[in-house]
């Protein structure tokens, strides 16, 4: 499970209501997406979309629901 740093982006920038399932995903793309508000640069999405992929690969068996609502994006 693995997102590239375009689907980071459109979930960064995604402004409808969020989907998702794991509390901790909830709190960390809340943080993802001030960071990115504060400075919205290719560094900003490569590190997302970096810390995203470390968080799905070590909770891969329980966050594979909010895998796939993000990756539909």
């Amino acid at each position: 499970m693995r997102i590239t740093d375009a689907q980071s982006k459109k979930l960064l920038e995604y402004s409808g209501t969020v989907q998702l399932k794991q509390l901790a995903m909830s709190f960390a793309l809340t943080r993802f997406k001030n960071k990115y508000k504060a400075n919205p640069s290719p560094e900003v999405i490569a590190s997302c979309t970096n810390d995203l992929n470390l968080l799905f690969s070590k909770y891969e068996s329980i966050m594979r629901d909010d895998f796939a609502w993000i990756t539909s994006l």
